[in-house]
């Protein structure tokens, strides 16, 4: 009877460390890392007035290359500042395109086959998370927090069959707003405490749209990474 009662103290001494382990891994360290993003974005439709709104932008990709660097705080809870290039585009209604064609009369002039806005831009995520070690060679974290975004360079682009036409999307004479702040939700798995893969979601805070008229822009990444 004693050594039943022995092995069960054991056993469970054995899941209670365990447990612990989970929550306060031994093996937490400050770390540089690079991260890859595929990015879809999703801007919201432009808002005109309190009635009225238009679907002028379109979901479309682009991809991000990013620096972070990971810092332990207490136990599993960690902070990851990092920095990141950006590149995406949203697509533009071309059918209103055709409208604003059709419009000014210019009947004679081919119409555009594609159009889009193209961003590029600096990113500076400022993240807090906490990891579950579930077992000793996969890590599963979940983070949030705030993401500031200033645009480069911005242009609409319209391809025709042999040339293109391009006007600028930032700055005076566009209509989107360079600086942009998002918040961002995500949950990701290290493997071998150095592969990395992640799933997150960014929601736009700032008004993107110049003008009267308003509009936010959404973000989803599928993320792979590596830590040095």
């Amino acid at each position: 009877m004693k050594k039943y009662l022995l092995a069960i103290i054991i056993a469970a001494s054995a899941l209670s460390a365990s447990a612990y382990d989970i929550f306060n891994s031994k093996a937490n360290r400050s770390y540089i890392g690079i991260r890859a993003s595929y990015e879809l974005a999703c801007p919201g439709d432009v808002k005109l007035n309190s009635l009225s709104k238009a679907e002028i932008y379109g979901n479309s990709s682009g991809f991000s290359a990013s620096l972070i660097y990971h810092m332990p705080l207490w136990k599993n809870l960690f902070f990851e500042p990092g920095v990141s290039l950006y590149y995406n585009t949203y697509s533009l209604n071309k059918t209103l395109i055709d409208m604003e064609f059709d419009e000014a009369g210019a009947t004679d002039i081919p119409r555009p086959d594609d159009a889009s806005v193209r961003q590029f831009g600096i990113r500076v995520p400022l993240h807090m998370g906490y990891h579950f070690d579930v077992i000793p060679a996969v890590s599963i974290s979940i983070f949030t927090g705030p993401e500031i975004s200033l645009g480069i360079s911005g242009e609409n682009h319209l391809s025709f069959d042999d040339f293109a036409v391009t006007t600028e999307a930032f700055g005076s004479k566009g209509d989107i707003n360079r600086f942009d702040f998002k918040w961002r939700f995500g949950v990701g798995a290290t493997f071998l405490g150095k592969y990395y893969a992640a799933l997150s979601g960014a929601a736009g805070i700032c008004d993107m749209q110049k003008g009267p008229a308003s509009m936010r822009s959404n973000l989803f990444d599928i993320t792979l990474g590596y830590n040095f």
